[in-house]
């Protein structure tokens, strides 16, 4: 379903900055909010999901980023893959590409040598410029969300097509739970996917979904009992006993990886048949 079918409650609330009917609302930049002392969940959720990606990138992966925004995967790309062929990121918004920019002016300036950088400014629902691709592994996160429906589920088709045969997509989205039309988690959001309909666009659009990872954890109940759920009571008594170790955001954080059925945002590892 598009969200021009949704009742206003279902769609971005105002304030929310937008570019037409996208909502360019930027996740937290967790490399600034740790500089401040500073560590919430949706920020160790990003760092997480861009650091699981970094570590996957072989030496001479093509990378895509879609809606790559401030470019916040281009440092953990560069302390964990630094040999990869090149970078391309994509984003609708001239503000998030000029912060992108700056953010690879200081990782010259730190390392001297940086992997081939190109951004391009483009609305990733639409016919794509020409990117220099195939890529090996695209990127594609925490910003689904911000694209109606229908143009998402476009930006999709396109991304898959951009891989090369065997190409891996991670993509991450909140997970919306429930049938449509269903309220929004959270209000910079345009339109939240279950995880129905993302298994359903991305294996139409010719990918294999291989795994589900949960990024960012429901309430701290749930994640102990989904854990005894699925792994026996042992894993619950573990993670009880390290709550009461570790700082609940990053344990929760961690764990939620292992219970996406209850976790509020996913992370789809999506192949391209070879």
């Amino acid at each position: 379903m598009s969200t021009d079918q949704l009742p206003e409650q279902y769609t971005t609330r105002p304030g929310t900055p937008m570019i037409g009917k996208y909502s360019t609302n930027q996740m937290d930049d967790f490399y600034a909010a740790l500089a401040r002392g500073e560590a919430k969940p949706s920020g160790l959720m990003n760092l997480m999901q861009h650091l699981i990606v970094a570590e996957k990138c072989e030496p001479e992966t093509r990378v895509l980023d879609v809606c790559c925004g401030r470019g916040l995967a281009l440092p953990l790309l560069r302390r964990y893959a630094p040999e990869i062929a090149g970078y391309v990121g994509l984003d609708i918004s001239s503000v998030n590409l000029a912060e992108a920019r700056e953010r690879i002016e200081d990782l010259r300036a730190t390392y001297g040598d940086l992997f081939p950088v190109h951004l391009e400014e483009c609305d990733v629902a639409e016919p794509w410029p020409d990117v220099a691709g195939p890529f090996d592994i695209a990127i594609y996160t925490s910003a689904l969300e911000h694209l109606p429906f229908e143009l998402g589920a476009q930006s999709l088709r396109s991304t898959a097509a951009a891989l090369v045969p065997g190409g891996v997509l991670y993509l991450s989205t909140p997970q919306a739970f429930g049938p449509s039309p269903r309220p929004l988690q959270y209000r910079v959001h345009v339109y939240e996917w279950s995880r129905e309909e993302v298994e359903q666009v991305v294996t139409d659009a010719g990918l294999i979904v291989e795994d589900v990872i949960g990024l960012l954890p429901p309430e701290t109940e749930l994640v102990g009992t989904a854990l005894a759920d699925r792994f026996g009571e042992g894993a619950a008594a573990w993670y009880w006993h390290l709550a009461d170790r570790i700082p609940k955001a990053l344990l929760d954080t961690v764990s939620a990886a292992a219970v996406p059925d209850v976790a509020t945002e996913l992370l789809f590892v999506c192949r391209r048949p070879a």
